[in-house]
């Protein structure tokens, strides 16, 4: 046992002695040339780290070896060289196909270094490989913020929260944050409460807190949102099939018939509604929704107004189906979602649905 020990040792110092040499001694521009043409060059000073140089040396033996990529990206980040363990974590995907958790990583990166457009253009392919990845989204959306482009973020951060799946009680707050500032940012307070008050209303046991009132209500007081005031409330009564709720409402003055839908993110509309309403279309953001028939894809914008019965808000997000079908039923208009009934306490109880304005916290 101890000869065998002692053999181990012998070879694993001799493996150590020649990297010693080579990274002493070698020039790595020419060592790794091979290595280089597909993972981007390094600083002599970091291939000549002792650690780095033996990823290297793995790497040109196994060029798709995703733990010596792995492992190299960590020791350039822990060493200083953060763009060259960003980029050869993209062109190592882009060369060997895989892992597409090296682009998330690599985004990571870029977004630390401040290069958003880098980070927009890694978050494209992270998209075109995995289009329903929420992260892939959401990380586009905050390179997006970064450059300015508050509409495109507006649209990822929508569909980092719609692709995440149906638990979206256990989406971080920072999503539903992001896209509340991303409104702001585009001077539109109102609906700038939406992610909040969606946000309280997924938990509002835990999240119904001075804190997050506080919130929405300092968008409301910036962008002078009219909401219903004082008590009121409508109640409509569970029935037909699987408890489907249907109800006029009023948006920009136009009477609809629409499905009320505490698991839709959105108030949705027929683009023939749209038009009937005055639903803005132009120039306005493509969106993944999840719906009962699988994905669709809507235009989001909105209303100047929407009302249920006693029930009103102003400059509510709304999304323009692409294409109306027999998305709804017939002589259905559309879905209220929660961009406008999280303004307000939604209760079931007795077979019915109950919707209230919000009361002050004891």
């Amino acid at each position: 046992m101890f000869r065998l020990f002692w053999l181990a040792s012998c070879l694993l110092a001799a493996v150590s002695g020649d990297a010693r040499a080579g990274y002493l001694d070698e020039n790595p521009d020419e060592v790794f040339a091979s290595v280089y043409e597909r993972i981007g060059a390094l600083p002599v000073a970091a291939a000549r780290d002792p650690f780095v140089w033996l990823r290297l040396e793995e790497l040109k033996r196994e060029p798709c070896d995703q733990k010596s990529i792995s492992d190299l990206a960590l020791m350039l980040d822990k060493l200083g060289y953060r763009r060259q363990a960003a980029d050869g974590l993209y062109k190592f995907v882009m060369n060997c196909g895989a892992p597409i958790t090296a682009l998330h990583r690599s985004i990571d990166i870029y977004l630390k270094l401040t290069d958003y457009p880098r980070a927009v253009e890694v978050a494209d392919e992270f998209i075109r490989r995995a289009p329903t990845n929420h992260n892939a989204h959401y990380l586009r959306g905050v390179a997006l913020e970064g450059l300015k482009d508050y509409h495109r973020a507006l649209a990822d951060y929508s569909d980092a929260i719609e692709l995440y799946g149906a638990d979206k009680k256990s989406i971080a707050s920072r999503v539903f944050l992001r896209m509340a500032g991303a409104y702001a940012a585009l001077n539109k307070f109102c609906e700038a409460t939406a992610p909040i008050t969606l946000w309280v209303a997924l938990d509002p046991a835990t999240r119904d807190t001075s804190q997050t009132r506080k919130i929405i209500a300092d968008y409301e007081s910036q962008g002078h949102c009219a909401t219903s005031t004082g008590f009121r409330k409508e109640s409509f009564p569970l029935r037909g099939q699987k408890d489907v709720v249907t109800v006029k409402v009023a948006i920009n003055g136009v009477s609809g018939l629409f499905i009320l839908d505490t698991g839709a993110s959105y108030v949705s509309v027929k683009s023939t509604f749209a038009s009937r309403a005055k639903i803005p279309d132009a120039g306005t953001s493509e969106i993944t929704l999840m719906t009962a028939n699988g994905q669709s894809k809507a235009r989001l914008s909105r209303a100047d107004k929407v009302a249920l019965g006693k029930l009103e808000a102003t400059n509510v997000p709304v999304a323009i189906q692409s294409t109306d079908g027999k998305n709804y039923g017939a002589g259905v208009d559309g879905l209220l979602g929660m961009s406008f009934l999280s303004r307000f306490e939604v209760q079931m109880a007795g077979g019915s649905i109950e919707i209230r304005t919000r009361q002050p916290r004891k």
